[in-house]
């Protein structure tokens, strides 16, 4: 079975890394329970949680290389995305080259698990926000993410974009401008639910 092979190759992957293990599971454990909460399919949460830092630890140049080969956009996707995002993409390819994976409900949220995007599905707010807020997650703002994600997910959503590009701006970081067009459309979409209201 899929979950079971997956779990194997973390504890390998991950045998000196402790840390990340603890943080994957953790995603896992945590998109579970939104999965619960809004009717997922927890098994296409667990198998995408457990994929999403699968190659986390690529270099830049094998980053690169995947991109190159699997992505007729890559020129576009090199530039506009920073190192320590890179590893969606790649971590997209590995799902569908080695686990023969085709279900969008699993490999999108792979892929927009780093910044998100602009209509996100269920399956890639719940992933995109598990991974911001997961247990071992303790800085600032993720702290304050996990509380607001108990009510609204949206909401959540726009405050772990917006807290994420205003930590990079501060720190001279690139911002992928796909991460400006999200945090736009989750405030206009809050916006829109505050007048109903």
């Amino acid at each position: 079975m899929i979950i079971e092979e997956l779990l194997k190759r973390l504890n390998d992957i991950y045998k000196n890394k402790q840390n990340r293990l603890k943080h994957v599971l953790g995603v896992r454990d945590t998109a579970i329970k939104f999965g619960k909460k809004y009717n997922c399919n927890l098994k296409k949460l667990e198998i995408a949680s457990l994929l999403h830092d699968i190659t986390k630890y690529y270099s830049y140049e094998e980053n690169i290389k995947v991109v190159t080969k699997y992505f007729t956009n890559s020129e576009y996707i090199i530039k506009e995305y920073n190192e320590h995002i890179l590893h969606a993409y790649s971590a997209y390819v590995v799902a569908q080259s080695e686990y023969g994976i085709t279900d969008i409900d699993i490999l999108n949220p792979i892929m927009y698990h780093t910044i998100g995007r602009e209509a996100m599905t269920i399956y890639e707010k719940i992933i995109f926000v598990s991974d911001y807020i997961e247990p071992n997650r303790i800085y600032k703002s993720s702290i304050k993410v996990r509380k607001i994600a108990q009510d609204n997910l949206d909401l959540a959503v726009f405050v772990a974009i917006d807290d994420s590009i205003k930590y990079y701006e501060k720190n001279g970081g690139q911002v992928p401008s796909s991460a400006y067009q999200a945090r736009k459309y989750y405030n206009e979409l809050l916006e829109d639910q505050n007048e109903k209201n």
